[in-house]
C-alpha cells in the first residue's frame, strides 16, 4: 500500500511538472511575420526559409534558435547582404516577428578572366597568357523576384564556350521542387590526355579545337525540409577529339574512339545545418553523389561507369574566437575502367593542401582535412557614404588565422607507373590567413609543407572545408 502511494505521488508529480512546463507563460504564438527591405524578392520565397509558420505555438526556449536558423536560411539564399531579426510581444502569449533585409545587386554582367589550369597556383608556375580565357558571364539572380536564376555565358581564348541556363525554385505549390535546365557548347585547343610525374600533359591542336563538347542537362531537386535536398539529373554529352589524341593514348574516350555520345543519370543528396555555406563556422553537412555514365541509349562506345562519392563536414565553435573544422571525403569508381576524359582524382575539386601543383589520377581516393581557426579581426562593417549605390556602399570583411593538417590517398591502377605520388599516403600542413567579405568573397593565403618536404605559398578563392 505504501509503495502504491509512492507511485501515485510520483505519477501526479510528473504530470504536475509537465503541466507547469506547458503553462501559457512558457510558450508564445507567432501572430505574424513582417519583412522589411525586400523591394524585389517575393514573400513566398522568404517564407519558404522560415523554420516556423504563422500561427505556430512555440516554447520560449525554442523561439530564439528558430529565429536564428531562419535568419541563416535567408542569408544562405545569397539574395541578401544582411539579414537581421527582432520580435515584440503583442500580449502575454502572442509575438510578432520582423526581419530586416538588405538585398544584393542581382544582375551581374561581369567580364571573365580565367586560366586554363586547375587553380591559380598552377598557372602562376608558367604565367602563360595563352592559357587565359576571356569572356562575359551574365548572371541574373532573383529573376522576377522568385529566386530564379538566368545565366548566359560566352568565352574565347584557351576555352571557347557558349552556354545558357535557367533555374526555377518553388516549382510547385508546396515549394518542394526546383528545376534547372542548361545547354551549351565548348571547344578546347589544348587537351589534357594523360599525366606524367603527377603533372598534366597536353596536346595542342594547330588547326581548330582538339576537343569539342556539346552538352545538355536537366536537374530536378526535391527539398522537403529546410536542411535536406535530393537532386536527380539527366545529362547528354557528345565529345569529339582530334585523331592524334587517339594515337597518343588508348583510353581518352571509351574504346579509344574519336567520338563518344552518351547519357548520364545522376543523384546528389545532402543534409546541411551550416550557418553560412560560403564560410561556415558552425553546423555540419553530409552529402553523397552517384553518377552512372552510359545508359545504353545513343551510346556508340558502350560506356558503362558508375562513380560514388560523398563527404562529411562539421564546424564547431570552441569558445571565444576559436573554431574547429574537419571533413572526410572520398570517391570510388565501379564496373569498367574509367576513360581518362571523365576520370578525376586528387588535385581537382578535392586535394591535399601542399600538393596544389600536382594531380593524382585515380579511380578512387580519400581525403581528410582539419582546420583550427582564430578570428583575428571580427566582422568589420563599413558605410561608404560617398558611394551612391546602396547595394555596394556597405561592405564588410573579417580575418581568420588558420592552422591545418590534411591527409589523403589516391588509388590508381591505370597510370601508377607514370606517377610516383599515386598509391601512397600524402599529407600536408601549414598556416594561413583567410579573408571573408560581402557578396560571398573568400580569399585564402596559405604557407604549406607536404610529405616531400616541399614548401610554398598558395592562393585560393574559396573555402577549404
Amino acid at each position: 500500500m505504501v509503495r502504491f502511494g509512492y507511485l501515485l505521488l510520483f505519477f501526479f508529480g510528473i504530470n504536475n511538472t509537465l503541466l507547469a512546463q506547458n503553462d501559457s507563460s512558457d510558450y508564445v504564438i507567432i501572430d505574424g511575420t513582417i519583412f522589411q527591405g525586400n523591394e524585389k524578392t517575393k514573400i513566398l520565397v522568404l517564407e519558404r526559409e522560415l523554420t516556423y509558420k504563422n500561427g505556430d505555438t512555440i516554447f520560449l526556449n525554442e523561439l530564439k534558435p528558430k529565429l536564428v536558423r531562419s535568419r541563416e536560411n535567408l542569408f544562405n539564399t545569397s539574395l541578401f547582404n544582411k539579414v537581421e531579426y527582432s520580435f515584440r510581444k503583442i500580449d502575454s502569449s502572442h509575438v510578432q516577428v520582423e526581419f530586416f533585409l538588405e538585398e544584393r545587386w542581382y544582375v551581374w554582367p561581369f567580364p571573365i578572366l580565367e586560366n586554363g589550369d586547375r587553380n591559380f597556383n598552377t598557372w602562376w608556375e608558367t604565367k602563360d597568357f595563352q592559357r587565359l580565357t576571356y569572356g562575359i558571364f551574365l548572371n541574373w539572380f532573383n529573376f522576377r523576384g522568385r529566386n530564379e536564376t538566368f545565366q548566359i555565358m560566352t568565352k574565347v581564348g584557351f576555352e571557347n564556350q557558349f552556354s545558357i541556363g535557367y533555374n526555377i525554385p518553388n516549382l510547385n505549390k508546396k515549394k518542394t521542387l526546383e528545376l534547372y535546365m542548361a545547354t551549351g557548347y565548348a571547344g578546347y585547343r589544348e587537351v589534357n590526355y594523360i599525366s606524367e610525374n603527377n603533372k598534366r600533359v597536353f596536346y595542342k591542336s594547330e588547326e581548330g579545337p582538339g576537343r569539342q563538347v556539346l552538352f545538355g542537362r536537366v536537374n530536378l531537386t526535391y527539398r522537403k525540409s529546410l536542411n535536406s535536398r535530393h537532386r536527380f539529373g539527366l545529362s547528354y554529352h557528345r565529345i569529339e577529339v582530334d585523331s592524334i589524341i587517339t594515337d597518343l593514348t588508348g583510353d581518352y574516350l571509351n574504346g579509344n574512339d574519336q567520338k563518344s555520345e552518351y547519357f548520364t543519370l545522376s543523384y546528389y543528396g545532402k543534409y546541411d545545418t551550416r550557418d553560412y555555406i560560403e564560410y561556415p563556422l558552425k553546423g555540419y553537412k553530409v552529402e553523397a553523389y552517384v553518377n552512372k555514365y552510359g545508359l545504353g541509349v545513343l551510346d556508340n562506345s558502350g560506356l558503362n561507369v558508375l562513380t560514388c562519392s560523398g563527404g562529411v563536414f562539421w564546424h564547431v565553435p570552441l569558445g571565444g574566437r576559436w573554431y574547429f573544422a574537419n571533413s572526410v571525403v572520398g570517391k570510388i569508381s565501379l564496373f569498367e575502367d574509367t576513360p581518362y576524359s571523365i576520370q578525376q582524382g586528387l588535385g581537382y575539386k578535392d586535394y591535399v593542401r601542399g600538393y596544389e601543383l600536382y594531380v593524382m589520377d585515380a579511380e578512387s581516393y580519400g581525403v581528410m582535412k582539419t582546420n583550427l581557426k582564430f578570428n583575428l579581426l571580427k566582422r568589420k562593417d563599413m558605410h561608404l557614404k560617398w558611394l551612391p549605390f546602396e547595394k555596394f556602399n556597405k561592405p564588410y570583411f573579417a580575418l581568420y588565422l588558420n592552422a591545418y593538417f590534411d591527409l589523403g590517398y589516391a588509388n590508381d591502377q591505370l597510370y601508377q607507373d607514370l606517377n610516383s605520388l599515386s598509391n601512397k599516403w600524402l599529407f600536408g600542413s601549414g598556416i594561413g590567413l583567410d579573408v571573408t567579405a560581402f557578396y560571398d568573397f573568400v580569399m585564402r593565403l596559405e604557407y604549406s609543407m607536404n610529405r616531400e618536404n616541399e614548401r610554398g605559398f598558395f592562393l585560393h578563392f574559396k573555402k577549404s572545408i
